[in-house]
């Protein structure tokens, strides 16, 4: 039975690491969708009922390693999101006319209803760099918080974090507060080039992550000298209809 993790990938390791196939980092394809609210359950159902049976084919059939869904909870301007997981040489046009195929081949009238309720939508590949996940964690609520960085300030950047945060986020977890956390690097659109996603099991425990965050790097600190522009958005897990 195919296993859908709710966030990325999970690892047995509970200490930090980068993320490496064979010839590279795995990847993300994020498909943002702007859905009315009055759509989502409708939608929902559809999701659960025609795309996750075709997703979890795809992933038997190794077309892709993973997928997840999220819904809107504060931030941003899309209301789903949808996460295709796959390794560094696949090509996601494939993936894509075969995904959208196969649903339109399963329920044509449900495939249309779909397409029908995206107002907008968006898509980003990011790189995964670093996955912090331990199995069986609750990740039901995601900040994602995104940042434009200087290429030029990048290895600093990224070192910053590996050597001041990084450490910290694994206290976090260790003490119950966070159950991981993931880092993606740019590949391809949008205005972000690096974002770090804090998973957790409750919103409760968010500001006191933060409070250590900013303990260990507080705002004086050449770290927040390096990007340019920044964003957060808040995510929760979609659940199925009930």
């Amino acid at each position: 039975m195919i296993r859908r993790l709710p966030v990325l990938l999970a690892l047995c390791s509970a200490s930090w690491s980068p993320v490496a196939a064979q010839d590279g980092p795995l990847r993300i394809y994020t498909a943002l969708y702007n859905i009315r609210y009055s759509d989502v359950p409708q939608w929902t159902e559809d999701y659960y009922q025609h795309s996750v049976p075709v997703l979890e084919a795809m992933v038997s059939e190794g077309i892709l390693n993973n997928f997840n869904v999220r819904m809107h909870h504060t931030g941003g301007e899309y209301t789903i999101r949808q996460g295709f997981i796959a390794g560094p040489e696949t090509n996601y046009e494939t993936v894509w006319n075969t995904y959208l195929g196969r649903l339109a081949e399963a329920d044509a009238a449900a495939f249309e209803r779909g397409n029908r309720m995206i107002l907008a939508h968006a898509d980003e590949i990011w790189n995964l760099s670093v996955l912090n996940i331990p199995d069986g964690a609750d990740t039901r609520y995601m900040y994602s918080a995104m940042f434009r960085i200087n290429f030029a300030d990048m290895a600093a950047w990224n070192q910053a974090w590996a050597d001041e945060v990084f450490p910290g986020l694994d206290q976090a977890m260790a003490d119950g507060l966070l159950q991981g956390y993931v880092v993606q690097e740019h590949n391809t659109g949008g205005q972000y080039n690096w974002k770090i996603a804090y998973l957790y099991d409750e919103w409760d425990n968010l500001d006191e992550v933060e409070a250590r965050i900013f303990g260990a790097v507080p705002l004086d600190h050449p770290l927040w000298a390096m990007f340019t522009a920044h964003r957060d958005e808040l995510w929760q897990e979609l659940a199925p209809p009930s």
